[in-house]
């Protein structure tokens, strides 16, 4: 079974959750499933900056990429890499680190600006185009290279830096690749792993945790606007995903222990399914 397991870098920050994580993936290559390990990174991105004093610029949750903090992003997302890598490799595993655009796994080009409702100097709402700078959208997949490295007995690792073809490099929505990924691999599963546990009707009410979700009832819930704000971008991923022949999209908390293992039984988190017919 091909399994796309997308790690948020909340829950790579810390040595523990990723020792715990990786010793789960273990568990899962042991089992002969066909493993993607992709990882975000933004939580470091953000700290990082702050740090060095990098300006930071969001519209409604998206980040704007300018030259230094694409530079930035160069060197925090393949430290994340590594150490993700040097972690699977201490639980016995032979994994390898890679970027979007290594061995034309992707091809990417500049998001073009964006119209988004921002206010003016008066405060007043008004539609206007926003240049997010050097992130960049999915064009293409080729996923020949992944099936290499499965045939060598490798999983590959991939970080969110793609590339045009002018070879710009260009920061991607980690959510994004594993989602595009899992569809051009017709993946059994992908599952995405943060700091939350599934889809939530109120953030602050742990009971209205949605366990079970088909095509129909999630479009219903946004339709109806029932999902906080931070709900809706992953649920309409997760609905593409669905739509393009994955089987099922499993959102988890990698703050629990056996979150991955426990995903694959049905017992954490929220699973959205293929309506039954």
């Amino acid at each position: 079974m091909i399994l796309v397991i997308k790690l948020s870098g909340k829950v790579l920050e810390q040595d523990k959750l990723r020792a715990q994580l990786c010793r789960q993936i273990a568990q899962l290559a042991v089992d002969d499933h066909q493993l993607v390990v992709v990882h975000g990174g933004g939580k470091q991105l953000t700290d990082w900056s702050k740090r060095l004093e990098i300006p930071i610029v969001q519209h409604q949750g998206r980040r704007v990429t300018d030259e230094a903090t694409l530079e930035l992003a160069t060197m925090v997302f393949s430290a994340i890499n590594r150490d993700l890598v040097a972690s699977l490799v201490a639980v016995g595993l032979s994994p390898i680190g890679i970027s979007a655009f290594d061995g034309h796994l992707t091809s990417c080009r500049k998001r073009p600006p964006l119209s988004m409702t921002t206010n003016d100097s008066s405060g007043h709402p008004s539609n206007k185009p926003i240049d997010f700078g050097l992130v960049g959208e999915i064009v293409s997949i080729d996923t020949s290279v992944l099936e290499t490295f499965w045939e060598s007995g490798w999983i590959p690792v991939v970080s969110c830096l793609g590339a045009d073809s002018d070879g710009q490099i260009l920061n991607i929505n980690a959510d994004t690749l594993a989602a595009e990924l899992a569809v051009g691999l017709k993946a059994a599963r992908l599952i995405s792993v943060s700091d939350v546990e599934g889809i939530y009707l109120d953030i602050d009410d742990a009971s209205s945790c949605i366990v079970e979700l088909g095509i129909t009832e999630t479009q219903a819930l946004l339709s109806e606007g029932r999902l906080t704000n931070g709900m809706v971008p992953k649920v309409q991923t997760a609905l593409q995903v669905l739509e393009g022949g994955v089987g099922e999209v499993q959102i988890v908390s990698g703050l629990k222990e056996n979150a991955l293992l426990d995903a694959l039984e049905g017992k954490a988190g929220t699973i959205l399914k293929q309506d039954k017919s």
